[in-house]
Parts: structure tokens; C-alpha cells; sequence
């Protein structure tokens, strides 16, 4: 049996390697984030322009479809149709870039891995998190130049809009993570996995709510846990709507999806990094 004096020396050299441990990811990852800053926006001037092209000619579509429809001056739940797509599109895009920039993460990289102290899950949550800020600063930048139009925007619950982005952020970490482990070790399911994200567009809400689907077909939407976030998203800055969507179905989906992509990370961690 150890001692007192033996055992709180055993906790201490235990804590201490766990937060060096921890110390190191953080550096890690930190020096990943710089690297891909510099690798993606860094070269060229325009990388920061093409990050607002996309959601701004998504936004400037749907708004002209929408005038052609109903008129220039109909509103959507009582707010200006540009916010209803604003809140669906950059939302969306969230979810997508998370997606698409961290599945490659663990392909082609593989030369960095040959330091003990540099993990895969690193350059992962570094592009993820790059992105996520890329697309909330567009999103900001948006509504900026919306309020400087003149324009108001009636922001009923941030903490409803903060909760639908964190949603979006972990539901989008889990595919990713699914998508890269696998589409790394079977390199054939790059093209199963492309394939899926393609019907997400017009699937997941950027421009109809929950309560736009009839009812006898909710039921097949409501599985889309990215129609839930992102309904959410909507509810907090229209006047006049009130989401039917569940946090706590899209939070469990995230939660599963981490965890089974977690789980096959550690499965394949030595072909990822071999």
C-alpha cells in the first residue's frame, strides 16, 4: 500500500503530466491554426473575399427568388427576407465548412505526425475551429453592413442564437470527424461521403422553416438535425415565429456523432499516422 506522502506524490506527478499533456495540444493546435491561416488566406488577397462571396451569393439568390415570387416588399414571419436567409445561410455554412475543411485533415498531412507530441485530432480541431471563426466574423460582417444600410434587426434571444450556432459547431465536428477517419482509411467513401453532403442544401432549412413543411411531411425532415439548429437560429431574430425544433435531438446527434468518430480516431490512429 502507498503512504500518504507516496500517494499524494503519485496524484501530483499524475496531474502534472495531464496538464502538460494538455499544455501541449493547446500549443499544438495553436500552431496548427496559424499554419492554416497562413496557408489558406495568407497567399493571396482574395482568400478572405471568396469567404463572403459564398454566403453572400446564396443570401442575394434566394432574396431575388423570393422577390420574383411574392414581391420586393413581402416579409417573411415580420422580418426583411434578407434576415430569414441571412440566418439561414450563414448558419449553414457553418456546418458545411466545419465539415468540409476538417475531414481532410488526416490526408496528406501525415509527414507532421512523425513528431510523438503532434497529434492528428490537433490539425482537426484547428481547421475547425478556423472555420467556424471565419464563418461567425462573415456573419458579423453581414449584419454590420445590414444595420449601416439603415436596416433593423430584431435580435430576440442571443443566447437562443449563440446555442443554435454551438449546435451547428459540434454537429459539424462530428460528420467531420466521422467523414475524415473514414475517408482516410477507405479512401472510396471520399465520394459516398460527397454525395451526402450535396442533398444538405435544400434539406436542412436555409430556406424554409420547420413550420413551412405540411404536416403530414415533417415527419421526414424532422430527422435533420441541422433543420432543428438551424430553425432555432431563425426563431431568435424573427418577430413572428416560434420554433417546434428540439436542442436536445440535435445536441444528442452531435454527441453520438463525436462519440463515434472519437471512437474511430482511436481505432485507426496508427494508419492515420503510419
Amino acid at each position: 500500500m502507498l503512504s500518504s506522502g507516496q500517494g499524494s506524490y503519485v496524484d501530483k506527478h499524475v496531474s502534472g503530466r495531464g496538464r502538460r499533456s494538455t499544455q501541449v495540444a493547446l500549443r499544438s493546435v495553436w500552431a496548427f491554426m496559424l499554419r492554416e491561416i497562413q496557408q489558406q488566406y495568407g497567399r493571396f488577397r482574395t482568400g478572405y473575399l471568396w469567404a463572403l462571396l459564398e454566403p453572400a451569393a446564396t443570401v442575394a439568390v434566394l432574396t431575388g427568388l423570393h422577390a420574383g415570387i411574392r414581391g420586393g416588399e413581402a416579409n417573411i414571419y415580420g422580418e426583411h427576407p434578407v434576415i430569414f436567409f441571412l440566418f439561414g445561410a450563414v448558419p449553414f455554412f457553418l456546418f458545411f465548412g466545419v465539415v468540409n475543411r476538417s475531414q481532410n485533415a488526416f490526408q496528406g498531412t501525415k509527414g507532421l505526425f512523425s513528431y510523438r507530441q503532434i497529434k492528428p485530432i490537433d490539425l482537426f480541431v484547428a481547421r475547425a475551429v478556423i472555420e467556424a471563426l471565419v464563418v461567425l466574423i462573415v456573419g458579423c460582417v453581414f449584419i454590420g453592413l445590414w444595420l449601416w444600410w439603415g436596416e433593423g434587426l430584431a435580435l430576440r434571444d442571443p443566447l437562443l442564437l449563440l446555442q443554435s450556432l454551438a449546435l451547428l459547431f459540434l454537429l459539424g465536428v462530428g460528420v467531420g470527424l466521422v467523414y475524415g477517419v473514414y475517408g482516410a482509411i477507405f479512401t472510396d467513401l471520399q465520394r459516398v461521403f460527397g454525395i451526402t453532403m450535396r442533398p444538405m442544401f435544400f434539406i436542412s432549412g436555409i430556406f424554409f422553416t420547420i413550420q413551412m413543411v405540411p404536416q403530414r411531411y415533417r415527419h421526414f425532415v424532422d430527422w435533420n438535425p441541422m433543420l432543428h439548429a438551424i430553425d432555432l437560429a431563425r426563431e431568435s431574430v424573427l418577430p413572428a415565429y416560434t420554433s417546434p425544433a428540439s436542442p436536445g435531438y440535435a445536441l444528442l446527434c452531435a454527441a453520438a456523432l463525436i462519440a463515434f468518430g472519437l471512437a474511430a480516431y482511436r481505432r485507426y490512429l496508427p494508419q492515420l499516422i503510419a
